[in-house]
């Protein structure tokens, strides 16, 4: 762990959230794309190899950040975590077991056919687990749990899970959060969306390579923040009537 980088509205850090998490203080929005197999993590510090182990190895390894991640928006904030449907049990889990509720399954329709194996159906969809604490709420009361936005399998970072600008940057949008961290950063997407819509972000990555990219894209995304975000008119000076 080393100091943070600091960029515009952008605090970046590079090491392990689970080590950088306790030191940060409030923020309004959690919003990640964590691993989606707990093939890195341990049930009581031992590493098991059957499938349905794995599965209880990605439960514990979530459970652990999202307990780390809890203190910083119990008191009123929001939770975006990414999943698909063979980490959504795992996923289930970790919030369960670090004291949270799941309120919404957030379905991303990517309106593209990405490759599948030989003999099931080809996957088109990813899924983001939504928790609101502390009596936090969604304002726009009309969003339904399905959203479409367009995917490819090219992916412009070089990052093999990055997801579309758009999409995080429509969750970001819809989510009244001034301040939002993102412990699984990668290639720094959702840092990008923040400085286009003016939004203050945290980004935690512990991977050196995609930390530089990441560090790279918001900087860019910064210096083009004014192009996205939609600012009130300056105000002008009226002559008063007498």
């Amino acid at each position: 762990m080393t100091n943070p980088v600091r960029i515009g509205d952008a605090e970046l850090w590079l090491g392990d959230c689970r080590e950088i998490l306790p030191g940060l203080g409030k923020v309004d929005a959690v919003v990640t794309d964590p691993p989606y197999i707990g093939t890195m993590a341990s049930a009581g510090g031992t590493t098991y190899s059957s499938a349905w182990a794995d599965l209880i190895n990605g439960a514990v390894f979530f459970a652990d950040v999202l307990g780390r991640c809890k203190p910083r928006v119990e008191t009123g904030g929001f939770v975006w975590w990414f999943c698909s449907w063979r980490s959504l049990i795992s996923v289930q889990r970790g919030f369960i077991d670090a004291g949270m509720k799941i309120e919404s399954l957030l379905v991303w329709d990517k309106e593209w056919i990405g490759p599948g194996g030989p003999n099931g159906l080809r996957p088109s969809y990813e899924l983001v687990a939504l928790s609101c604490l502390g009596g936090a709420g969604l304002p726009n009361r009309g969003l339904p749990d399905i959203w479409r936005h367009p995917a490819s399998g090219a992916k412009p970072s070089g990052h093999p899970a990055e997801k579309p600008i758009g999409l995080l940057q429509a969750i970001v949008k819809e989510t009244p959060a001034e301040l939002v961290l993102d412990p699984f950063m990668g290639s720094g997407t959702t840092g990008v969306a923040c400085a286009r819509l003016g939004r203050r972000f945290i980004g935690i990555e512990i991977e050196p390579r995609y930390f530089d990219i990441a560090c790279k894209r918001i900087e860019e995304a910064q210096r083009q923040g004014d192009m996205f975000v939609k600012r009130p008119p300056a105000p002008t000076q009226r002559e008063i009537a007498l």
